[in-house]
């Protein structure tokens, strides 16, 4: 429906993950690969005609063999996509808490946009853009700006009271009260002059949970985030906010960069 209404191309890719059988086995793994790959052929010959016609779009397949986010980040970069799109249920093995699903996994070997689809509902109504002030805040909001053509868009800062570790208790109110003061002045900036209907609002609060609170309660089908914090050792363990609301949140989630 988004490649239908910005005239794009659309690359359908699926991945057959390769067996994984134990030496010996009489049953050749080489063969089984090959019957699974010539199956997703054949669906998605079956698929597409149909979404082109309905749609109105030109259609690409593509079916690979291999590691799933690799294949699709290495795919998403031969074609130069604008966006990748894949649907929020895939990866439920126990392994899943140690090693990450397969939408965590693209975001860490993939700086483009990457739209995560829970309840398709498309066009958006009410569209998130939780920003944190950094270049890729930039793009975000970009992105949402674009996907909240001519509905409500809330523009959404949260500072996590970090200092509340750090300050005696009598100098917080007045510590809170700055870091309110130079967040108001930067959303300010950043949202002075943008096209349509939005709403700035600065909260308090643990960022993910403060964000999936407020995205219910203002009935977002759509949160857009930045990666910045996807880099180093840390993020790789323990995540990021990026990566913690493409996993945990009840919509669609768009992590927007760049490729």
């Amino acid at each position: 429906m988004i490649a239908g209404q910005f005239g794009a191309a659309l690359h359908v890719l699926h991945v057959v993950p390769p067996l994984n059988l134990y030496p010996g086995q009489s049953i050749d793994p080489i063969a089984l690969d090959k019957q699974a790959l010539d199956a997703a052929g054949e669906r998605l010959g079956t698929l597409l005609p149909d979404l082109a016609e309905q749609y109105g779009i030109r259609t690409h397949a593509a079916w690979r063999i291999g590691r799933v986010h690799a294949q699709i980040a290495d795919y998403a970069r031969e074609v130069a996509a604008d966006l990748v799109v894949m649907g929020a249920r895939g990866d439920h093995s126990r392994m899943r808490s140690f090693l990450g699903s397969t939408t965590s996994r693209l975001l860490r070997v993939r700086s483009g946009p990457l739209l995560v689809v829970r309840r398709p509902n498309w066009p958006y109504k009410h569209v998130l853009a939780a920003v944190d002030f950094s270049a890729d805040s930039d793009t975000a909001l970009a992105w949402a700006r674009l996907l909240a053509d001519g509905v409500h868009l809330d523009v959404l800062h949260v500072l996590d009271p970090e200092l509340d570790r750090l300050l005696p208790s009598q100098a917080l109110e007045a510590a809170h009260a700055d870091m309110r003061t130079i967040a108001a002045n930067l959303m300010e900036n950043m949202v002075s002059g943008l096209p349509g209907e939005l709403a700035a609002h600065v909260e308090m609060g643990h960022v993910p949970t403060r964000i999936f609170e407020l995205a219910s309660q203002w009935r977002s089908d759509l949160i857009v985030v930045g990666r910045h914090g996807q880099g180093g050792l840390e993020t790789y363990l323990l995540g990021s906010v990026s990566k913690d609301i493409a996993q945990a949140a009840e919509c669609d989630v768009l992590v927007a960069g760049e490729e």
